[in-house]
């Protein structure tokens, strides 16, 4: 795939994870997908396959009320991976907000994600707005 399919993909998949759409992600997933969130948080470890990682999705969506959500400010790309810088947002019920950037690194295969992480920048904010 060239770089600009690539990050079409992951445009596509973040739309996908801000509108809650867990179906429309999940097509964009290879099933031998393996995801990584870094850090600390009690999101933070390593998850494989996607119904593992549907799991996590879930569980920042709860924690937040669906309203986590991300915002690319550079996303580059060749022709296996895409790397993004975003802003990344939301709040808990309890009225905790977070809003703070993170870096997130993917590698993809013929056109489906692959691999991902995420690296939150503020490792301590991100873990406590998720305790």
């Amino acid at each position: 795939m060239t770089p600009n399919d690539n990050i079409a993909t992951i445009r596509a998949a973040l739309a996908a994870f801000n509108a809650n759409d867990v179906a429309a992600l999940e097509r964009l997933v290879d099933p031998d997908f393996v995801y990584i969130v870094r850090g600390h948080s009690s999101l933070s470890g390593e998850y494989r396959g996607w119904d593992a990682w549907a799991k996590g999705l879930a569980r920042i969506k709860e924690l937040t009320a669906g309203s986590m959500a991300a915002t690319p400010e550079v996303i580059l790309a060749d022709d296996d991976h895409v790397m993004m810088y975003a802003r990344f947002t939301g709040s808990r019920p309890d009225g905790r907000t977070y809003n703070s950037h993170q870096a997130y690194l993917y590698r993809l295969k013929h056109g489906r994600l692959l691999e991902g992480q995420t690296i939150p920048v503020d490792q301590e904010a991100f873990a406590e707005f998720l305790a």
